[in-house]
């Protein structure tokens, strides 16, 4: 079996308040973008190891979840969703990565795999009246800090 790419996307369940999404909201309306209905925020982990999806699903349920709070995905291509921009944001190859080091030694340590390498991102998802150029100064002034950050945009799906 060859190493694969696999992504969890951790999310909050319908019933929870996405603080973090109404946070970043705030922020994107200070800078002047005002035709914003809704942001939602998840947590990405990418994995890769050599394994199948049922030990993803593992990882993802008995490491990564709360399972009062949270859902999780888990897939292999960026998915979009109607009527969202969607901005995944990575940190740059060669910065470190605390979170995705942490993870990695989790697994590592709870016998599910034991030779992974885990980066950590986070993904938006934009609903609103913008454009192009409107969602790249979102990326660039408040969801990114270019010197460290990748930033990834798939167009708003309608």
């Amino acid at each position: 079996m060859s190493k694969e790419f696999w992504i969890i996307e951790i999310h909050k369940k319908k019933n929870i308040k996405d603080v973090f999404g109404q946070d970043t909201k705030k922020s994107i309306e200070e800078i002047g973008i005002s035709e914003i209905d809704e942001v939602k925020v998840s947590n990405l982990y990418k994995i890769e190891a050599k394994t199948d999806k049922k030990n993803i699903e593992r990882i993802a349920k008995e490491l990564f979840i709360d399972n009062v709070s949270d859902n999780f995905s888990i897939y292999k291509k960026t998915r979009t969703k109607k009527g969202f921009w969607i901005v995944e944001i990575f940190l740059k190859e060669g910065v470190t990565d605390p979170v995705g080091e942490t993870a990695r030694k989790t697994i590592i340590e709870s016998k599910i795999l034991n030779d992974v390498v885990v980066k950590t991102g986070k993904k938006y998802y934009i609903k609103g009246k913008i454009n192009q150029k409107q969602i790249k100064e979102i990326c660039e002034k408040i969801l990114a800090n270019t010197l460290i950050h990748n930033y990834f945009i798939l167009k708003k799906r309608t």
